[in-house]
């Protein structure tokens, strides 16, 4: 029992050290293709007609133009989202978004991958205060949290005690999760990053993260 234990916490080590280099390099694969579908045949054509022909007879042009494509598409891109940007941009996009959310079957396609970017988008974003040990969901139970600010207004109005706001990840994504009004007298301070933590919390516990020497935080 102890081999088959040791054999399946380091298969799921293994998968949780080469699954995102696999998902990164599909991600690259997925982005190239239509790259060298759509965009490298009208840049050899452009070296063509501007009397470079010869260049691409040169070992290698292939996969030179397909970075110069590549290049130009991330340039498009880039000026796409400048575009969109500005009081015009933005006007066009929310008739853009209205548009494809009317539309049943895009809706739901559309209305989810939206949804998905903008939580990855707005995690990059966020800043967190701090990593905590929290009592949830009862006391002797420990669960690893993010505080990301101090309780206020009529929340804090209506409690009896300063607290702050405490979200609580779940395993394995950690973008969903409960939001808690913790007492930070209750709450043990780690020192490790939020990326550790979440790391710890994705893996389900198996990638612990790393031990700090000297005294714990009590903030």
């Amino acid at each position: 029992m102890a081999v088959a234990a040791h054999f399946r916490r380091s298969l799921l080590a293994g998968l949780l050290i080469i699954l995102p280099l696999v998902l990164t390099l599909w991600l690259f694969a997925l982005v190239l293709r239509p790259v060298q579908r759509f965009v490298t045949p009208p840049v050899m054509g452009l070296i063509d007609a501007v009397g470079l022909a010869a260049l691409l007879d040169l070992p290698g042009a292939g996969m030179a133009a397909t970075f110069i494509g590549l290049v130009l598409t991330v340039v498009v891109i880039y000026l796409v989202g400048l575009a969109g940007s500005n009081i015009l941009g933005r006007t066009l996009v929310r008739k853009m978004d209205s548009l494809a959310l009317s539309i049943p079957l895009v809706k739901s396609i559309y209305g989810s991958a939206r949804q998905l970017i903008e939580t990855f988008y707005s995690s990059a974003d966020r800043t967190f205060e701090s990593v905590v040990l929290i009592e949830y969901p009862r006391k002797g139970i420990y669960t690893v949290a993010l505080v990301t600010a101090p309780t206020e207004g009529e929340l804090q109005d209506r409690t009896p005690h300063p607290t702050v706001n405490v979200f609580v990840p779940t395993t394995p994504n950690p973008t969903s999760g409960v939001l808690v009004l913790a007492r930070r007298n209750e709450l043990i301070f780690l020192d490790i990053s939020v990326e550790e933590a979440l790391r710890f919390v994705v893996s389900g516990g198996i990638v612990s993260p790393q031990r700090i020497e000297g005294p714990a935080r009590t903030d």
